[in-house]
């Protein structure tokens, strides 16, 4: 189960077998007040950290007991504590190269921040 719409994602239909809730969903997706029901029977579950901005995190994670809960994005702060609250793991960026970073920003480079001056990072807690 995976807690909002990535980019991308599309290509991975094919490979993996996937529900996705969204706030606004798109064709596929469905709605975020489905997460009530289908949450507390998902094995995994991966919740985009956008959440945690529009409070509806602590909501998410209490359904999500049973499961393998990954929270992930590139907003994501980087804190062990988020095991406390049920977190497995962390999926994020890492900022390696400050200034080429800062030169995409600099120059609007919107999306192109992913590709440039970061890595991914995960980490079990």
């Amino acid at each position: 189960m995976i807690v909002g719409r990535y980019p991308g994602l599309d290509r991975f239909q094919s490979r993996f077998s996937f529900q996705c809730l969204e706030r606004q969903p798109g064709p596929g997706d469905l709605p975020d007040a489905a997460a009530n029901w289908l949450l507390p029977k998902a094995d995994w579950v991966f919740i985009t950290a956008s959440s945690i901005a529009n409070k509806t995190l602590p909501h998410l994670l209490s359904l999500c007991q049973q499961a393998r809960v990954v929270l992930m994005g590139p907003s994501l702060p980087w804190l062990e504590e988020w095991g406390d609250f049920g977190v497995d793991y962390l999926a994020g960026v890492q900022i390696t190269e400050p200034q080429q970073l800062w030169d995409v920003v600099l120059q609007a480079g919107g999306t192109q921040l992913f590709a440039n001056g970061l890595h991914y990072r995960l980490l079990a807690l």
